[in-house]
């Protein structure tokens, strides 16, 4: 794998350009992949595994891009379930308040 650096100014509208930190050549930019769903994961870890198998991705480099892709798919994961438990916690708050409220009101 190439170590690449990549240099962004704010005020530069210009193309964003990819330097090879070995060799200082410029190399084209990756395209920006979408990681934002669990299926976004499982689709970028299926194709990092294909690259594996037919060779385009050396082995010790596909391994280490499909454990932060699964670091990653932990982390929605972890997110996915916090977000419902709070929903569920809303829920459970606005029963309580309502059959309190009832409660009340059958005095």
């Amino acid at each position: 794998m190439t170590t690449a650096k990549t240099h962004v100014l704010a005020s530069d509208t210009r193309p964003l350009e990819t330097i090879d930190g070995e060799s200082g050549k410029l190399l084209p930019t990756p395209p920006r992949i979408d990681l934002k769903t669990i299926d976004d994961v499982r689709v970028e870890m299926a194709r990092v595994y294909r690259d594996m198998r037919t060779g385009k991705v050396d082995t010790a480099d596909g391994t280490k891009l499909a454990y932060v892709l699964a670091q990653l798919g932990k982390l929605i994961d972890s997110h996915e379930l916090q977000q419902r438990i709070e929903a569920l916690e809303t829920v459970l708050k606005t029963r309580k308040l309502t059959d309190a409220a009832s409660r009340k009101a059958l005095r």
